[in-house]
């Protein structure tokens, strides 16, 4: 006969149930743990670098900058369009006590901008040009591990030295890409792997035609780039020496049409820096120079960058290589703290790079495209800094530059600039940020820079001798 509880209900049901809800307890106590945490690291960083601001030209539209085409922010870069980085970085403690210094550091960057010269509060991702997201930096690192002169690293970085501030160029070794380094006491070795699929760009070197049914589409050839650094500490600053090698794949049969199939190719670097401290009244002055020589698929260094790995004008057609192309790149700067009321940065550039073929001016691409195949660069200026007051600086810059492609005439501008600058934390040094600056530059082109349309600036205002620009901006930074 079956038992029967005091509600009618079969006691064999009433264990049942007692059973599946004590699983169903128990599986919900036990799996309190495994569910997500919320975040309580207290080891966290976060840094930012920004400019962002409004301007007008003297035809009443959002200018462009007023420098010469293929020179970047080289001859002055009061100009420069709106840009936001953000930068967070996680921080690991090490567990093997307090006397283990290992640095652990997981960090990573992104970047905001425009890239049809608008003013990036009034664009979104749908809009025309739109904001373009990126991801410079995601990486880990560790330096002196367990107490020693071992460092290591992985990932995508800003892999770079120092830079001329007032161009915003990194000049000599800025080999930033994705890859990995080790790092023992003064010596520093990397290999990197820089790869970009730009379809406006020319072809090659880093691309070969893929044929996938009958239709040509890009492929990416993968770079790898071999770099050697030593620094040498001398009083009051120090030398570096930098050595590099790039290594390029081939396109085999079975990936690539005969006519397309490009073989391996390479290049080498050599460079010198040196960099010494001055001791001023007002610290921080200090004076370097530097020289650095590429050669093969390594001579590059244009638009305003120094990436040896972003190869310079056209290839051998006959061979498919770039075997005698060149590049030397030579810099100076100079910041010289004059007394405390008075800071002067001043720089000198010149770079000339020739491709690998035989011409002095134009050549052809892999898909027969008129490239310029030799150019070069020279550019002078210096940047005042007169502070008025502890919160109020002014800011007067004279640039001069140069840019001769081929066997043209060279395209040629001298730029003046002054900001009145509100520096509301009240610091007198050139490094003191935020800026909250009043900017007015004015241009004068050669003749033909103007006919040739040789600016940002030129190409939207028309053929003229003189360029403006007034624009009211800021500049941050905290890291």
């Amino acid at each position: 006969m079956m038992n029967v509880s005091a509600s009618g209900k079969p006691v064999s049901l009433i264990r049942k149930r007692t059973y599946f809800l004590g699983i169903i307890l128990s599986a919900m106590i036990f799996s309190l743990p495994a569910q997500v945490p919320v975040t309580t690291n207290k080891h966290f960083a976060i840094g930012s670098y920004g400019r962002v601001g409004i301007a007008r030209g003297d035809q009443i539209q959002y200018p462009r900058p007023l420098n010469l085409n293929g020179m970047g922010s080289i001859g002055g870069r009061m100009e420069e369009i709106d840009y936001f980085e953000l930068a967070t970085a996680l921080r690991f403690a090490p567990v093997s006590g307090t006397s283990d210094t290992t640095n652990i550091t997981i960090q990573a960057r992104f970047a905001f901008y425009t890239t049809q010269g608008q003013i990036i509060g009034n664009v979104t991702s749908k809009s025309y040009g739109g904001i373009t997201t990126a991801l410079p930096e995601l990486f880990a690192e560790a330096k002196n591990i367990r107490g020693s002169p071992w460092s290591v690293w992985i990932g995508a970085r800003f892999f770079r030295g120092d830079d001329i501030h007032i161009i915003d160029h990194f000049y000599f070794d800025d080999h930033s890409s994705q890859g990995f380094g080790v790092q023992y006491k003064h010596t520093q070795f990397s290999i990197m792997f820089p790869g970009a699929v730009d379809t406006t760009s020319t072809l090659p070197p880093y691309f070969y035609l893929n044929i996938v049914n009958g239709t040509p589409v890009l492929g990416l050839r993968n770079r790898s780039v071999y770099i050697l650094e030593q620094i040498l500490p001398v009083k009051n600053g120090y030398l570096k020496f930098l050595a590099e090698y790039h290594r390029l794949a081939a396109g085999t049969a079975s990936d690539t049409a005969t006519n397309f199939n490009y073989p391996a190719d390479h290049g080498y670097v050599l460079g010198g820096k040196y960099k010494q401290n001055l001791s001023t009244r007002l610290p921080g002055s200090f004076y370097d120079v530097s020289i650095r020589f590429g050669t093969g698929i390594a001579n590059g260094g244009d638009g305003g960058g120094s990436k040896t790995f972003l190869t310079y004008g056209g290839p051998n057609l006959e061979t498919q290589r770039f075997k005698k192309a060149w590049s030397i790149a030579i810099t100076q700067s100079i910041l010289w703290n004059v007394s405390t009321r008075y800071s002067v940065n001043a720089y000198c550039i010149f770079t000339k790079s020739k491709g690998a073929s035989d011409s002095l001016n134009t050549t052809s691409d892999y898909r027969g495209r008129p490239v310029f195949n030799r150019k070069t660069d020279f550019a002078i200026g210096a940047r005042g800094t007169w502070y008025v007051k502890d919160w109020f600086h002014l800011l007067h810059e004279l640039d001069f530059s140069s840019r001769k492609d081929g066997t043209q005439d060279p395209a040629q501008m001298v730029k003046f600039s002054i900001a009145p600058t509100l520096v509301p934390n009240g610091k007198r040094d050139v490094w003191s940020r935020p800026h909250f600056r009043l900017v007015y530059s004015l241009a004068r082109y050669n003749q033909f820079a103007t006919d040739h349309l040789y600016s940002p600036y030129l190409a939207q205002a028309g053929s003229k001798r003189w360029g403006h620009y007034f624009g009211v901006k800021t500049e941050w930074w905290l890291w």
